[in-house]
């Protein structure tokens, strides 16, 4: 019953899990196989050691039995299909946005609309802005082919004449 019990639950959580990370998979498909080869390892060892005496001989009688392994597939499928079947009516028939947004990255369908120009047009005039600031110097720069002499015929460091 604990392995029906676990297989429900994490079918569950697979249903409500949205990114299927290495976590993801470590948590759930892999607690699922953990579990089974603890009870393999617990069902050996236990009884060599006197811890569960009446785990002795059950791995080949349960792991053998058509009826564990049914009630392990068959049980958790018929406990999850309401919210799977919900899940699917909800997503086909009374679709919400994000629904929508999750196709459109799923499927990669490129997005056309008309603010993608709008964006264009304001990265241009930006550019365009700052290359006019980039060319614009200032009144009296020295470049060599400029007004440097001007500038250093005068001393600056001498007080005005008063006249």
């Amino acid at each position: 019953m604990y392995t029906a019990v676990l297989a429900t639950v994490l079918l569950k959580a697979a249903l409500i899990n949205d990114l299927w990370t290495k976590f993801a998979w470590i948590a759930i498909p892999g607690s699922f196989v953990f579990w089974i080869l603890f009870f393999c390892l617990y069902a050996v060892v236990a009884p060599i050691t006197g811890v569960s005496r009446e785990y002795e001989g059950i791995l080949p009688v349960l792991y053998g039995n058509s009826v564990f392994w049914l009630t392990v597939i068959v049980v958790p499928i018929i406990c999850i299909l309401r919210d799977y079947t919900w899940k699917f009516v909800k997503r086909m028939y009374f679709p919400r946005t994000y629904h929508y947004i999750q196709e459109i990255q799923k499927f990669n369908i490129p997005d056309y609309r008309p603010r993608m120009e709008r964006f264009r047009k304001a990265v241009h005039k930006v550019r365009v802005i700052q290359r006019l600031k980039r060319n614009r110097g200032f009144a009296f720069s020295q470049s060599e082919t400029g007004q440097e002499h001007l500038i250093r015929a005068y001393d600056t460091t001498l007080e005005k004449p008063r006249g």
